[in-house]
């Protein structure tokens, strides 16, 4: 398939229009005027994700994180960034990025990760359109705090968190939200979570869940990954017929030790 055709079915179902005003979606790199026979999926782009899509032939990276977030006011290939650039140029990759757009759509990584979680009427947590938006809360069969805490980390293959709140408290509603959730906390508190999943919350933040009696775990950034699985089946399901690879690269920055 053309590069094009891909991206055109991709955006019926992820518009770009969905994403917020700060963040820079869609095509980053190379070109879309080309035949894509290999589709590499992943969370981050590092070059160790460049090399498998070199070593796998492939023409096209749709990654979730964006490689250029602010405009670059040049490309030095003596940085990081700038080699990165280099070499997907080099081996003629496009990189294509899909981030609060994919987030907020209602196919995309907020419906993926409540759906592992097997919740149950599920409801938005922030509504950024009429029908759509970041976070999803939703119900499961009541379980004490330890019991969830452990479910959830065997989700997402997590095994450290960081849990703020009471332990003693007993949990049939969960709000997740995948990434940074903290801008969240007050609605999924208000929304009658019992558990708040979600990552990155800073100690400012923390506190601030403590302050309003909202239950909290961060289970980090990297557990959006899993996004990878739903989409390819997506994809695959909207008509394209490219081959779709899933990354291999673990690109958690942080170990535990």
């Amino acid at each position: 398939m053309k590069g094009i055709e891909i991206i055109n079915i991709f955006e019926s179902l992820y518009p770009k229009k969905l994403a917020y005003e700060w963040d820079n979606v869609g095509q980053q790199v190379g070109s879309l005027q080309k035949n894509i026979e290999n589709i590499l999926l992943t969370l981050d782009l590092t070059n160790e994700v460049i090399e498998e899509a070199i070593e796998n032939e492939i023409e096209l990276i749709i990654v979730h994180h964006p490689l250029i977030f602010s405009p670059l006011k040049s490309v030095n290939t003596d940085t990081y960034k700038g080699k990165l650039i280099e070499k997907l140029l080099k081996n003629d990759i496009t990189l294509y990025v899909a981030h609060t757009n994919f987030d907020i759509s209602n196919s995309g990584m907020n419906k993926i990760l409540a759906d592992m979680l097997g919740l149950r009427n599920q409801v938005i947590i922030d509504y950024t359109t009429e029908d759509e938006g970041l976070g999803r809360i939703g119900e499961i069969d009541e379980i004490n705090m330890n019991t969830a805490i452990d479910f959830v980390k065997s989700t997402y293959k997590v095994k450290n968190a960081r849990f703020i709140g009471d332990m003693t408290k007993s949990v049939s509603k969960i709000a997740i939200s995948g990434g940074s959730g903290s801008s969240n906390i007050y609605n999924a508190k208000k929304m009658g979570a019992d558990l708040y999943v979600t990552g990155d919350l800073s100690y400012h933040y923390a506190h601030d869940v403590l302050s309003i009696g909202l239950n909290a775990l961060d289970i980090g950034h990297n557990i959006e990954k899993f996004f990878v699985y739903e989409l390819k089946n997506i994809l695959k399901d909207a008509g394209i017929s490219s081959n779709i690879l899933i990354s291999k690269i673990d690109t958690e920055p942080y170990k535990f030790v």
